[in-house]
């Protein structure tokens, strides 16, 4: 779930706010990151690498309010980072749209802080090497958390029903057989249609059951993201911004079939009777069966999918002075 702008203006009027989950759920985020880590070039690799002190203990990274300080030597894992609570960069995880907003056109909307504010320092912070490396680690696993977070389509949303999470859904089906059960829409976009589908394929290897660890899970997910996508199709989803890129989410966001909003006019109001919403109280509930699983199911994965190879070309540009675009002989294609 995200955090939001309002939290401290609800917590006044005692106006309860869901507790704060991983967006796109913890194997979500580490897909993107392990795709987009196998797409880096050898140069930016041995780079990250050096940043990370991967070979001599890891990297510390200090923490904030009640969350411990950690470290790390994996980018990967480290892309949950922004997801400890509290978070260190609460109002990046999306963005905020007013419900007659048809595209996204402006950098944050309305001088507001959001997601796109958040690439655009991390990018910056990260290419600098005038930094430290503590900076400059934290500001790469950032930027591979936003990466994942704007390709969410729920991220790019409106404030008054937090993006969905104030949207119940009452399941029809199953997530997979991982058990997950999500409590509203947002949950069923973060977590239940890539464990339905992505994930779910993997569960069902033999090999997978008898042989592999848990978190292997996102590995085999990315091998078949790899092998499933040609060099021409990775190359078509380079060169745009990050604001296309959230366009391109928000535009999923609309879709009559996700059932996130209901067209009137020109705006999408929350529900047949409510404009917006105005009270948790009155929140509608949204039947999810097997069918939306199975084709958001594969919408979530192309969006997965997208991110790391955007990802990938953000980092390779930050850390490789000679990149110049993905080639075929990369070493994921190996």
């Amino acid at each position: 779930m995200r955090a939001h702008r309002l939290a401290f203006v609800l917590a006044v009027l005692g106006l309860g706010v869901s507790p704060v989950a991983q967006s796109w759920g913890k194997f979500g985020h580490l897909t993107v990151c392990d795709l987009a880590y196998r797409n880096l070039t050898p140069d930016a690799r041995v780079a990250l690498q050096t940043l990370m002190r991967s070979h001599s203990g890891g990297i510390l990274v200090k923490g904030k309010g009640n969350v411990p300080d950690r470290t790390y030597t994996s980018f990967n894992v480290g892309c949950l980072e922004e997801d400890e609570v509290p978070r260190k960069h609460p109002s990046d995880h999306f963005i905020n749209i007013d419900r007659s907003t048809t595209a996204i056109h402006e950098a944050c909307p309305n001088g507001t802080e959001c997601i796109l504010a958040g690439i655009q320092r991390d990018f910056g912070i990260l290419k600098d090497a005038g930094r430290t490396d503590e900076e400059r680690v934290f500001s790469l696993m950032s930027l591979g958390h936003w990466i994942g977070d704007i390709h969410q389509p729920l991220h790019i949303s409106f404030a008054d029903d937090r993006g969905g999470n104030w949207i119940k859904v009452q399941m029809q089906a199953r997530c997979g057989t991982s058990g997950y059960r999500p409590d509203s829409l947002h949950a069923v976009w973060d977590n239940c249609l890539l464990e339905a589908r992505m994930f779910e394929r993997v569960r069902q290897r033999v090999d997978f059951k008898t042989t592999w660890g848990r978190r292997t899970i996102t590995y085999r997910a990315v091998d078949t993201l790899l092998a499933n996508t040609s060099l021409a199709e990775e190359k078509s989803f380079l060169g745009a911004d990050a604001r296309a890129w959230a366009d391109e989410s928000y535009q999923v966001t609309l879709q009559p079939d996700v059932k996130y909003c209901v067209k009137e006019g020109s705006e999408c109001h929350y529900s047949t009777t409510q404009p917006t919403l105005d009270s948790q109280d009155n929140q509608r509930t949204q039947p999810i069966n097997a069918a939306y699983l199975t084709a958001f199911g594969a919408v979530a994965e192309d969006r997965v999918r997208r991110a790391g190879f955007r990802l990938a070309d953000l980092i390779n540009q930050a850390l490789d002075p000679n990149y110049a675009g993905p080639v075929a002989d990369a070493p994921q294609r190996e």
